[in-house]
This record gives C-alpha cells, structure tokens and sequence, in this order.
C-alpha cells in the first residue's frame, strides 16, 4: 500500500488558513447578533406594516420583526406597542404612522430615530449606560431622548408634547434653543418656531384632561371612547386660544402669537380657527404696531370665516386699519358693510361717526 506523502504547510499558508477561519468566526458571530431592531409585541384594532422599500401596506401581526426603515400605520381604532432590542418601548395610538428610520445598539453606543409622520405615540426610552443618541421626530420638531417617558401628538405641522418622566429636549424645524421638557410639564411648536416654554400640567385643567386622554389612546389594553378621542385636538386649540390670551396680558406677544397659531394648525374647526386669526390680528394692531399684519389677519377672518360671530369685529377693525394705512375708499367700503350687516352692532355709532370723517 502506497501511503500518501503528507502535505507540507508553509507558514505563510498556514497563517492565510488561520485569518480565513478566524474572519469566518467573526462572520458568522455578526450574522448570528444581528436580529431585527424590535418587535411589534402587541396590537389592538386594525394596524398596517410596511417593510423597507415596500410600496403596499399589509395586516401588521403580534411579535412582527421590526428592522430600519420599517413602517408601522394604525387605523381609526388601532394601537400598537413596539419593543425594541434595548427595552425601549413605543406605544402608538389610532391614526398614527412611524418610520423606524435607525435603531442601532452596539456596546456601549445607541442610536436611533424613529420618524413620526402623524399621530399620537409614547415613548418609554430605556436608561442607557452608554452614549446615547435617541431622536423622535416629526415633520417639524426633534425630541431627544435618553432615559425618558413622554408623549408627543403631531397634527398637521403642530406638536404637543408632554412628559412623564425624565427629561426630553425639545427643538422645532426652526432651529433655535432646545426646550427642557421634564415630567408633569408641556411644550408645544408648528412650523418654523421653537417649542414655547414648558407649562405645569395643573390638575383639574384642559391640559391634565388631554394627557390623560392621550396617556389612554396610546395604552393598547386601555378603554377609549373614539368619538371623544378624536375632540382632543379641538380641546388642545381651545387651550391654545386662552393661553395665548394670557401670554398677551401678560406682555409676552411674541408667545401669544406663536401660541394662537398653533391653535389654527391644530384643527379645523372654523370658530376656532376665525378666533385665533382675529386674536392674532389684536395682538399686532393694539401691541406690536404693526397695522399691515393685523389687517392680514382680520381680512382671513372675514374670507374665510363671513358667518361666524368674530367677523363682526373683523370688519370693523379692518376698516380702521385702512384708515391708519391710509386706503380711505376700502375703509369707507368696510364702515359701510359692517352697517349694513350689524345695523345695531356694537360698534354703530363709532362706525357711523368715522364713516362721516371720510365723505
């Protein structure tokens, strides 16, 4: 029997077989570490997944790998909670849409921002013993996190934020100084503003019945009752509205105006939206002298909003305006129209006696 010469290795040969099997190991060691960032890990009512790169939304289903780039919808009655690799939790309420754009953990380093195009959701951010660097965002504010539980609603291009515990720093798509939010505070922001100094969330007020309210929508196992659910944006431009009046008493005009625009970007309940311009309009026609931007105000409230109750005034303030500015033939125009549709109006008299000065 021949027996087979054994094969002779060579040490560069053998260190390239060493790196081979070793790269292999640690191949193979990622592979087995990297799993998706979270879960779906539970869901009432109807809610929709989108995977990366996938145009069509499907039925989401309980314990659901979520990776970046995943998208998680839910309908008019469905909440879902999402569990992350870190613990990191996130409750989302009805009407809700986010984008796992980045959750990574790697040692003692986290990042991740999940993108909120609009709804209501939760987040209970796990404490991290590391460097951290967790963002929620919406299409107009950043919130970054650490070990933090907060709220944050997203209307149109309005948020409200609320905190639970912990600290968040709140920033808008405006740049500017971020907003401490801590627990049992609010903030709140629309387009191209910062969020407004934080408010104590007394008991027995709007603001503690809305976190409550949102507390529960974004709770998958809480009772809700939808149709009073879906009031809490009316209830939060209502608070809007008496706050910014307050800012404005106060002498703090810049808030008040941010404040009252907030409450137009909040819903589109047309009192609300006709009182917030008109409050809007006072602000910088009795305190900033600024008569074009008052007028641009009241003239939104008498286009838009003709039958409401605060275009009484709206034309009477803008036809003095127009005296101001000095476009005497639209504010003989105005006078005459606030007189013919307020015949005892409360401004009868005064509109009669300016309407005479100009002819």
């Amino acid at each position: 029997m021949t027996k087979t010469p054994l094969r002779r290795w060579t040490l560069p040969t053998l260190l390239f077989l060493i790196l081979t099997v070793v790269s292999a190991g640690f191949s193979f060691a990622e592979n087995v570490s990297a799993g998706p960032a979270g879960k779906i890990a539970d869901l009432s009512g109807v809610v929709y997944f989108k995977g990366k790169d996938v145009l069509a939304w499907s039925l989401a289903a309980k314990g659901q790998g979520l990776n970046d780039g995943d998208a998680v919808k839910t309908g008019s009655d469905g909440r879902a909670q999402l569990l992350f690799s870190d613990g990191t939790k996130l409750m989302l309420g009805n009407e809700t849409e986010i984008e796992i754009t980045k959750f990574l953990t790697k040692g003692r380093n986290r990042a991740a921002v999940l993108t909120l195009s609009t709804g209501k959701v939760r987040a209970v951010v796990k404490k991290f013993s590391g460097k951290s660097d967790v963002q929620v965002k919406t299409p107009t504010a950043v919130a970054g996190v650490r070990g933090t539980d907060f709220i944050v609603m997203n209307q149109g291009s309005a948020n409200v934020m609320f905190g639970e515990s912990g600290k968040v720093e709140a920033s808008g798509d405006g740049g500017g100084k971020a907003v401490p939010l801590t627990a049992g505070t609010m903030t709140e922001n629309t387009q191209g503003v910062a969020p407004i100094a934080p408010v104590k969330v007394e008991p027995g007020t709007p603001l503690e019945a809305a976190r409550k309210q949102l507390e529960a929508v974004t709770d998958v196992s809480a009772p809700v009752e939808w149709e009073e659910a879906g009031k809490l944006p009316l209830i939060l431009a209502r608070w809007n509205i008496n706050y910014g009046n307050y800012l404005a008493e106060s002498k703090r005009y810049k808030e008040a105006l941010e404040v009252f625009q907030i409450a137009i970007d909040l819903t589109e309940t047309p009192d609300v939206r006709a009182d917030a311009h008109f409050s809007r309009g006072t602000v910088f026609s009795l305190y900033l002298n600024e008569p074009a931007k008052a007028l641009a105000e009241y003239e939104a409230v008498i286009e838009k909003y003709p039958s409401l109750p605060a275009v009484e005034n709206a034309i009477y303030f803008s036809a003095k305006l127009n005296v101001e500015l000095g476009f005497k033939e639209a504010a003989k125009k105005l006078f005459r129209a606030y007189l013919e549709r307020f015949p005892q109006g409360r401004h009868k008299d005064s509109a009669e006696t300016l309407l005479k000065t100009l002819e």
